[in-house]
């Protein structure tokens, strides 16, 4: 268990030194704008940094809540582990969820993951128990699932598989009422999020169904996204990826029912990402992670020396990873010209507001900026152009019309957008060159934009 106490503790320490994220920030913008639903994802995360950031908003404290959700998910596999298969695997389920990258980061970095795989393991064992003697489990079940449905709309997929595997291998349990009541508790517990996009015209059901894919669409489609989700996978699994192909097998080989019971409930999280990668969603590796969660359970139980071996490697390249964060003389990671700068780039930002005039506001053509901006450069109005969406936390353009602006760009690419053409004048500022450990990192550009215009077109609220 030393692995795991020495994972947790390399986190803490990662967590205190290593910058935010662009995710991380935009997270930590929603707490400061409480609601019972957004955009993008559920609450849970917003309302888990609210509550960690009560005296203090730096990184550490910001990843505190998934931090201690790390650990109890860690807690909440091993007893799924050993309850199904006995101490050894129970083990080796928490051992891989601290060395592999997909999981280990959900126990690091503020996002929904970390309250979604939490929910996940417990909801799982819970239904086990309900499904061997214990039916009332159900309504603890129920419970859970409606907590990770406020964290993550992929929680659904953990009721479809339960649904697939009572139905196929456990049937008699349609008898009884308390996997109903179960149904209920879940849908009473998420019933907030279904009022709030009541209340703001559905705004993020549209942005899941439509808007998401309409803005993320140019990247990749049909078989080149299915293509990309699973390149993705080779960063997310590191040297495990070929142990975690074999866990899929496993369950066909060795016709143990809790083998059946992990990979019939675990299905629907490893086919349905494939679906919005096919369709147009530029894909993202952790869709996978529930997925990865439950699979690491059977590669538990069928722990063996190739798996130990490549466990390792993924410890000592994950070790290496977070020792970068606060050790100066390791080389910096590939892709930290995407990570670094930003509190310098926000600190820039806040000074040319302040040479502006009062009241004026962060602009930004991506969210991903708008989010860094707002969280280093705090207090300032933050839209984005051309037109945020409906319900969404950024400040709309005609709030800000006729105000002075300030934004940055990295300098690898131009603007989403014409600044000119929400702007009166734009005056370009002497650039900010980052430096980090001696060498120059990245280069922002810097802008000042004179006289906001509002766009006639974009939707109201």
């Amino acid at each position: 268990m030393w692995v795991i106490v020495a994972a947790v503790a390399l986190r803490a320490a990662a967590a205190a030194a290593a910058p935010l994220i662009d995710d991380e920030a935009y997270y930590w913008l929603w707490a400061q704008r409480l609601a019972w639903g957004y955009l993008d994802h559920p609450p849970m995360i917003a309302w888990l940094i609210a509550l960690t950031t009560a005296v203090g908003d730096g990184p550490f404290l910001i990843r505190l809540g998934p931090l201690v959700l790390g650990v109890l998910t860690s807690y909440a596999i091993f007893l799924l582990g050993r309850e199904l298969f006995g101490p050894r695997a129970a083990v080796g389920a928490a051992v891989l969820f601290q060395v592999v990258p997909v999981l280990t980061g959900a126990g690091l970095l503020a996002t929904p993951d970390a309250p979604l795989l939490l929910c996940w393991a417990v909801a799982l064992r819970f239904a086990w128990q309900a499904l061997h003697g214990r039916p009332a489990r159900w309504l603890g079940a129920g419970g859970v699932v409606g907590l990770g449905l406020l964290s993550k709309l992929s929680m659904v997929l953990l009721p479809v598989g339960l649904a697939l595997y009572v139905v196929i291998r456990a049937a008699r349990s349609l008898r009884h009422w308390q996997l109903y009541a179960a149904a209920v508790v879940a849908a009473a517990v998420f019933s907030p999020v279904v009022v709030w996009n009541a209340q703001h015209h559905w705004a993020g059901v549209t942005y899941v169904l439509s808007s998401r894919l309409s803005t993320e669409s140019s990247a990749v489609v049909g078989l080149t996204g299915v293509g990309k989700l699973l390149e993705e996978q080779m960063p997310f699994a590191l040297a495990l990826l070929p142990a975690y192909v074999w866990a899929l097998i496993v369950p066909l080989r060795r016709r143990e029912e809790p083998l059946t019971f992990l990979a019939l409930t675990s299905l629907p999280a490893l086919l349905f990402p494939f679906i919005p990668a096919y369709a147009g969603a530029w894909p993202h590796g952790n869709w996978l992670a529930p997925a990865y969660l439950g699979f690491s359970v059977v590669l538990g139980a069928a722990w063996n020396r190739p798996v130990a071996i490549m466990a390792g490697v993924n410890g000592a390249a994950i070790l290496m990873s977070m020792l970068v964060a606060f050790i100066p003389a390791l080389p910096l990671l590939p892709g930290a010209e995407d990570v670094y700068g930003w509190p310098e780039a926000g600190a820039r930002v806040a000074a040319e507001l302040r040479d502006l005039d009062d009241g004026a506001a962060i602009v930004a053509d991506s969210y991903q900026v708008a989010a860094q901006l707002g969280y280093h450069a705090r207090g300032a109005a933050v839209t984005v152009l051309p037109c945020p969406a409906p319900a969404s936390i950024w400040a709309r353009p005609r709030d800000v019309a006729g105000r002075p602006g300030a934004t940055v760009i990295d300098a690898r690419r131009e603007p989403a957008v014409r600044w000119a053409s929400y702007a009166r004048r734009v005056e370009e500022a002497p650039p900010l060159v980052i430096e980090v450990r001696g060498r120059s990192l990245r280069t922002f550009r810097v802008y000042r934009l004179h006289g906001l215009t509002a766009d006639p077109h974009c939707p109201a609220e």
